[in-house]
């Protein structure tokens, strides 16, 4: 349909409709009462821009009605308690609207035949109502929304058959209750942006079917439990926390673990040498603590290491060499891609396979593309061209990086860290290295972003680097380098932002120009370098000096007057210089 389209009117007269699918057309306006059916089961009109209020009767209308999506769109008021009429109601996505107020307890209490609910950023609050009775519940998606209350009320009041539940981003306070245990059969489990505090109980452990657990963003104390029994763990969020202790062994029992997020914590002691067990990890976030000591070549055995993080703690010896191993995106498809299909072992699809298409990707919960497609889209923050970025589905399987940055690492910059040819992203700023830039790191041909600020590095800036032909982010501000950066390719955008701090930095793109100072670059795709030549410089003044002389005393020859008022002042300088030399006449 063209942009701005309305529901057609026809459609009035088509009284035996069962299924209906207006997605993506573009729609504006309300939604027209008249649309609606006894006799309609399936009704899409997701992906639009209608607005307005909720057909109050939406429910008496649709009595039959067993999947119900009206996502994106701009629907405002509340949700009608007249929902908890439609007794056949399977799947229901209000989600991404503009919804107020507080949920009707008929959706909880009436709708027991309700599978999916999903109602996910919109602007309702209250408490969240009693979802015991409905024993069919699978999913819940809640998040980003004003709810409060304590999470011991939402879970006393949620089937612990629940398989998805997702309220990040809300107000639910209160401790974590021990009986969250009892929802073994949890896969997908979401609590982060809420107030939540106390100590993480070690009764969530009972929780072995878990895959994706989030808990970041709240108020937690204490040190993890041990996770030994929920062997089947793949994400785990525990970052901006107030989270202590060393990293505890039992991570090492979820050893199908692909990413672990502990960053904004308080951990202390030493990365554990067991690191290297969580064999599939792909991404390890670890800023922001209190470890210190070295950093293990444990890591290195981390084949398929897409990002890791370890900036802000207190970490101070050198930086392994052995980090060349590391895939950092150059891995075999052994490993498969970091977040791969997945289908709760608990979801059915209603009626019809083509309804559901059960996935995991990344970031949090999204179900945008697919009538109630179920894909988590998993998001990873990482901090790189100076901002943190969520990166997330398809643009996270294409990222990688390496932060080592405001730590005490001392020694040189191993050239082995040349070898990380897809590496796009590296932050070694705000230590203490020695040494020259490698210039093995023209090999870093995919680097987007490359900090080596507030260092001690010292030498030239490699001519070499203008063979990173993506960078964007480049800065070596406050060291000890010398010479003329490169000014051309990439370089010829980086001006005294990028090189500040380095007061024998010169050169045609700096404040300081390179006067009387010889300057060269040896330039790698054969181009002849730029030199002054002395020798060429010393002769030119030579023959210039020369032919003023001879001008000079050529006008002497043929000039008498000019002759002898030349050789009164002579004269006179001679009087002045020597009183006693004698006269010559």
């Amino acid at each position: 349909m063209d942009k701005g389209s309305v529901i057609p009117t026809f459609l009035s007269y088509q009284y035996n409709l069962i299924e209906m699918d207006l997605s993506g057309n573009k729609l504006v306006g309300s939604f027209p009462s008249w649309l609606i059916h006894p006799s309609m089961k399936y009704l899409d009109i997701s992906n639009n821009n209608l607005s307005g209020l909720l057909p109050k009767n939406i429910g008496i209308f649709l009595p039959n009605v067993t999947t119900l999506n009206f996502s994106w769109n701009s629907f405002e008021g509340n949700i009608p308690s007249s929902v908890g009429k439609m007794k056949e109601i399977m799947y229901l996505d209000l989600s991404h609207n503009n919804s107020s107020g507080e949920l009707p307890n008929q959706l909880a209490t009436d709708c027991d035949c309700l599978r999916y609910l999903k109602l996910s950023n919109n602007f309702l609050s209250g408490n969240i109502p009693k979802f015991c009775n409905s024993v069919n519940m699978e999913a819940l998606f809640l998040d980003n929304n004003n709810f409060n209350g304590t999470l011991e009320d939402v879970l006393g009041n949620i089937n612990t058959g629940l398989s998805m539940l997702h309220i990040s981003n809300n107000s639910i306070s209160g401790t974590i209750p021990s009986s969250i245990g009892m929802f073994s059969y949890m896969e997908v489990l979401f609590m982060g942006e809420n107030l939540l505090e106390g100590e993480i109980p070690f009764e969530i452990s009972n929780m072995s079917y878990l895959q994706v657990m989030d808990l970041s963003q709240n108020k937690l104390i204490g040190s993890i439990p041990t996770f030994s029994n929920m062997k089947s763990l793949r994400f785990l969020y525990l970052g901006r926390n107030d989270l202590s202790g060393s990293i505890p062994f039992g991570l090492c029992g979820s050893s199908q673990l692909k990413l672990l997020d502990l960053t904004d914590n308080k951990f202390s002691g030493k990365i554990p040498n067991w690191i290297d067990k969580l064999s599939k990890l792909r991404v390890l976030l670890l800023g922001g603590n209190k470890l210190e000591g070295d950093i293990p070549t444990q890591l290195c055995l981390l084949k398929g290491i897409n990002i890791m993080d370890l900036s802000r703690n207190m970490f101070n010896a050198s930086i392994p060499s052995c980090f060349q191993n590391l895939s950092f995106g150059r891995y075999d498809d052994s490993f498969g891609p970091i977040f791969e299909i997945f289908t709760p072992a608990s979801s059915t699809t209603p009626n019809d396979d083509s309804l559901f298409n059960g996935s995991l990707n990344l970031d949090h919960i999204s179900f945008s593309d697919v009538f109630f497609d179920d894909r988590l889209h998993l998001e990873v923050n990482f901090r790189t061209k100076h901002n943190n970025y969520f990166y997330q589905g398809n643009i996270l399987e294409h990222m990688t990086g390496l932060d080592l940055s405001c730590n005490n690492l001392t020694g040189i910059i191993p050239s082995q860290i040349g070898d990380l040819k897809q590496i796009r992203a590296l932050n070694l700023s705000h230590n203490y290295l020695l040494g020259p830039i490698p210039i093995t790191f023209s090999n870093l041909t995919q680097i987007e972003s490359l900090d080596l600020s507030y260092n001690n590095l010292s030498g030239t800036i490699p001519y070499e680097l203008v063979q990173m032909k993506f960078l964007a982010i480049f800065n070596v501000s406050y060291n000890n380098l010398s010479g003329t950066p490169p000014s051309t390719g990439q370089f010829e955008d980086f001006d005294e932002e990028n090189y500040r701090g380095n007061p024998s930095l010169c050169g045609p793109l700096l404040i300081r120009k390179c006067q009387g100072i010889a300057s060269s670059q040896s330039n790698y795709n054969g181009e002849k370098e730029t030199k002054v030549d002395i020798v060429s410089f010393y002769w030119s003044f030579t023959g210039s000096y020369i032919t003023i002389l001879l001008a000079f005393i050529t006008v002497l020859c043929i000039n008498k007057h000019w002759r002898m008022i030349w050789f009164y002042f002579i004269t006179k300088v001679i009087r002045r210089c020597f009183p006693t030399f004698p006269k010559l006449y």
